[in-house]
């Protein structure tokens, strides 16, 4: 999240008219795989003067391919796999669901049906953990809720109380990242992102791609050692390219990135949109760091904006939602949430990488959804919501309102197996973030996730 996002957003949606129209067919993005400036047909040797090389050399794989030329894919789901025995294999469904069957839950004057996941924990889990006052029982194993925390200091004794009470599907932090080992020693089934701020945005004028990726590696790669309970690192936040040919350069650098990650038994998280960002056109510039990712172990995050209403600025079998995108029949859509189906739909799913783990790694309230009537008072967080709120009756109090209105979206998160989770922005507040800060949201959002069994 950046204090420019909806500056940004007004930017991007004038960047189709620089860009022009793009072809969306397969043969498009069959040609910007190829066109990764990186050779696909053998292993990348690393340099053997930086510190990457020899990390890389205690490797048990020493180095991976960042992507093979597939075969032109069909729409009939062809099989793109990863190499046997990478990280990759592992990594590839972190988060399996079966096949669902109903059940219902109740919000405020409305009653939502969603599927019923079940999972076998991987490892034996912690006992609960014993009930305290103000808070709800812990959870033996893990929530099915798919609503986590994003952190930016840990410095609320809530947030490990939610971590162990709840046992989170997914957890995030930002810079202060060791704590994250006690998350994953009270619920070693939660997927944790960590990310390191920093990014020079002129790097796609100065650098190679793949050069900048071992850079950015580089750079970071004591903090990757030091931070052992961080499972997904993240890499640029909210980048904004701007043009086809900063976009290029993007898409093969967090191709590399995710690539090179895997050399050092390490794994990438690519992605990370603002809200409202990409356009359509735009998504499939990008579809080749994807195709790295699914064979590299990484996973896609993004991040999206929830409307002010539950289920308002979400459309059905409508046609251009977000600029440029065509219908998909019978699926949920919107314009700042559950945008993230568009890429799956319009481009993974076709190429056969629809089960590419996506984490929402921030969400917030968003305040500006093109013509409909939930805008609310606009604002920077959720407690700028929360007269309006209770004046609509989605909750009596606005962090109550907040979990309820979390709880809609969390209902649509659970349809799709492929999404891990998301993390909600943000606890542990500081300077330039009080306003957002989830402490009083954290016990009624505690109520909710362990309430949800399967």
């Amino acid at each position: 999240m950046k204090f420019s996002f909806f500056a940004q957003l007004v930017g991007v949606l004038l960047i189709p008219l620089a860009l022009g129209a793009i072809s969306l067919t397969q043969d498009v993005v069959i040609h910007q795989v190829a066109a990764l400036p990186i050779d696909v047909s053998q292993p990348r040797p690393l340099p053997q003067d930086s510190r990457f090389a020899r990390s890389a050399a205690l490797a048990a794989d020493n180095f991976m391919v960042a992507v093979s030329t597939p075969a032109a894919p069909s729409l009939a789901s062809p099989q793109l796999g990863v190499r046997a025995g990478s990280a990759a294999t592992s990594a590839r469904n972190p988060d399996a669901v079966s096949t669902p069957d109903p059940f219902q839950f109740f919000l405020p004057g409305i009653i939502w049906q969603l599927p019923r996941p079940s999972q076998t924990p991987t490892q034996p889990e912690p006992p609960a953990v014993t009930p305290a006052s103000g808070w709800p029982d812990g959870l033996a194993s893990r929530t099915a809720s798919k609503l986590g925390l994003h952190v930016v200091r840990n410095n609320d004794p809530y947030i490990m109380e939610f971590a162990r009470r709840v046992r989170p599907r997914v957890m995030k932090s930002v810079d202060d990242l060791g704590w994250l080992s006690d998350v994953k020693l009270a619920s070693p089934n939660t997927i944790t992102i960590g990310r390191i701020s920093g990014q020079n945005e002129n790097w796609p004028e100065e650098l190679a791609p793949d050069a900048a990726a071992r850079q950015f590696i580089d750079t970071n790669l004591d903090k990757y050692h030091l931070n052992p309970g961080v499972d997904y690192w993240e890499g640029w936040n909210e980048f904004v390219p701007g043009s086809k040919a900063r976009w290029q350069w993007y898409a093969a650098f967090e191709a590399a990135r995710a690539c090179d990650m895997q050399a050092l038994g390490l794994h990438a998280a690519i992605g990370g949109f603002a809200a409202g960002t990409p356009e359509y056109n735009e998504m499939a510039y990008f579809v080749p760091a994807l195709v790295a990712a699914y064979r590299c172990g990484a996973i896609f995050t993004l991040h999206e904006g929830v409307s002010p209403l539950p289920g308002c600025g979400v459309s059905i079998n409508q046609a251009g939602i977000i600029p440029g995108a065509p219908n998909f029949p019978g699926i949920n859509l919107g314009y700042l949430m559950l945008r993230y189906r568009f890429w799956y739909e319009g481009y993974l799913r076709p190429f056969g990488l629809a089960d590419l783990p996506l984490v929402i790694s921030e969400v917030a309230v968003g305040g500006i959804v093109p013509g409909q009537p939930c805008n609310g008072p606009g604002g920077a967080s959720w407690k700028d919501f929360s007269n309006f709120w209770i004046q609509h009756g989605v909750g009596p109090n606005g962090p109550q309102a907040w979990t309820n209105l979390l709880a809609w979206y969390d209902s649509e998160l659970r349809v799709d197996p492929y999404v891990i989770g998301t993390t909600i922005f943000t606890a542990g507040g500081v300077p330039g973030w009080d306003g957002t800060d989830l402490h009083n949201v954290i016990i009624p959002l505690s109520y909710y996730d362990t309430s949800q069994l399967h």
